[in-house]
Order: C-alpha cells, then structure tokens, then sequence
C-alpha cells in the first residue's frame, strides 16, 4: 500500500511539471497565430486509361475536345494471325449513331491495303448497301471469295442455305417449328415436322409416306423465304457481317507486320503491330 502512494506521489508530480512548462509553449504559438494544415493530392483521370496524382496536372493533359481526333468512332479491332488471316471489327457498346464502314481501310505495312466494300444486310432478299455497324455489332474481315457472291450479313434463317451454297461454318439453329404452327396437320405430320433437325425439311423419299397436306405444308413453309417472312422483325434476327477480300491473297503477313484500321478520311481509327 505504501509503494503505491509513494507511486501516485511521484506521478502526480511529474504531469505538474509537463502542465507548467508546456503550457507556456502552446500559449506563444497561439499568440503567434501559427497554425497546422493538410494536403492531399488531387486526382486527376486523364483521357488515356492512366492516372496522375499531384498539386498540378501534367503538361500533356488537356480538357479540349476541338481535336478531330475526339470524335472518331471508337472500333476495336483484332488480328487472327493464322490459316489465310481474319479481322474483326467490333463497335463499341452504347455507341450512340451507327457507323458506317463501307470504304475504309485496312493497311498492312507489308502487304499493302483492303478497302471494305458494300454488303448485303438480308441475302436473296436485298441488294448490296453500306455496312453499317451498330452498338456492339461486329464485323469479320475473310480472306477470299463469298459463297454468296459478296460480303453479307449473318441472320437467324441462313442455316437454311449453308448446304445449298457451302457458306463454310455451322448454321444449324434456326427458329424451330412449334406445335401451335400445326394445328392444321394430322398428328403423324406434325411428330414429323417436330422432330426434324432445325433448318432442315424432310427429305422426298420420307415425304412419300405422308399425306399430299403435309407436303404441301412442309414445301411452303421448311425454307429460307418462309423463315426469314415469318422471323425478321425478331429482335436477334440479324448477326454478325461477314465480309469477303474477294481474292486469296493475304491482307497482312502472318509473322510480323503493322496493321492499321482507317476511315475514309485517312484518320487512323486503330492499329496492331506484332
């Protein structure tokens, strides 16, 4: 019990002393007005995915939109680097104006360029227009001939005709048949057209054995014509372009190259050096 009066004593007389003689201390610097301050740098997200932290911003940034290069649509494009080379052109996603594609370029430091000509949006049903790109659409460039004849537009019918004209790449979901459509046709008809593979018609010599109605229906209704009538207004209906050089001759070399995306302008849009 006595140690720890003796304790409390001495304690008690050392905060005494830190009150007399720092009190004095704080009480000059309030009368000289002295004060503390923080800072904190500020952040500044520049137009390039990049940041910079400081008390100023750095000599090449600038808020300015006057340069044309501010308003070039942003696509992206991607460089396959194998078999006779590929190119895919994507739009940017809530892109706003469509973009119209149609006459740009693809330049190759050693293979020179391929300009994008004009393609179908609907085949067999539309001639040859502009390609035009809207939010998130994308666009693949192909070495060599179309087998439609042209640059196209992919849609939710076309596996309808990729055994007639050997498009070169699966098309095997088109909009299937549904019982609510056979309501017309005896049951045996309707099991038939039910269990058909998607984008195809029963072959003749299986037709034979069904009724002159349920071949009648299957001629008029099991094609490209009537899918693309009855599905065009679907929302998902039109797909990727297809775009076709035309020739065989490679738009780029496959080992190393500089590749660069321009719109009809000239303006550089993207580029790709490997």
């Amino acid at each position: 019990m006595r140690f720890q009066f003796i304790f409390g004593f001495i304690f008690l007389i050392l905060a005494l002393i830190g009150i007399f003689v720092g009190l004095p201390y704080l009480l000059q610097i309030i009368k000289s007005n002295q004060s503390f301050s923080f800072s904190f740098p500020r952040f500044i997200a520049t137009s390039t995915p990049s940041y910079y932290y400081g008390n100023q911003s750095p000599a090449s940034y600038s808020t300015s939109t006057s340069s044309p290069a501010a308003f070039l649509p942003k696509i992206s494009m991607s460089v396959y680097r194998y078999g006779q080379g590929q190119i895919s052109l994507r739009a940017p996603y809530f892109s706003g104006a469509p973009i119209n594609i149609t006459g740009w370029k693809i330049k190759s430091e050693k293979n020179g360029e391929t300009i994008i000509s004009k393609g179908v949006v609907l085949p067999q049903f539309e001639g040859a227009s502009d390609i035009v790109l809207n939010s998130g659409e994308l666009a693949e460039i192909i070495v060599g001939l179309s087998p439609l004849g042209g640059s196209f537009r992919v849609n939710g019918c076309l596996g309808w005709l990729s055994n007639l004209y050997n498009i070169g790449y699966a098309l095997n979901d088109c909009p299937r048949i549904e019982l609510g459509d056979l309501s017309e046709l005896d049951s045996q008809c309707q099991e038939l057209i039910l269990q058909t593979s998607s984008c195809r018609a029963p072959d003749d010599d299986i037709l034979n054995g069904y009724s002159s109605q349920c071949r009648k229906w299957v001629e008029q209704n099991l094609n490209y014509g009537a899918c693309v009538a009855k599905n065009r207004s679907d929302k998902n209906f039109y797909k990727e372009w297809k775009i076709y050089t035309g020739n065989g001759n490679q738009i780029y070399d496959p080992l190393h190259d500089k590749i660069e995306l321009r719109d009809r302008s000239g303006s550089l849009i993207d580029s790709y050096e490997y």
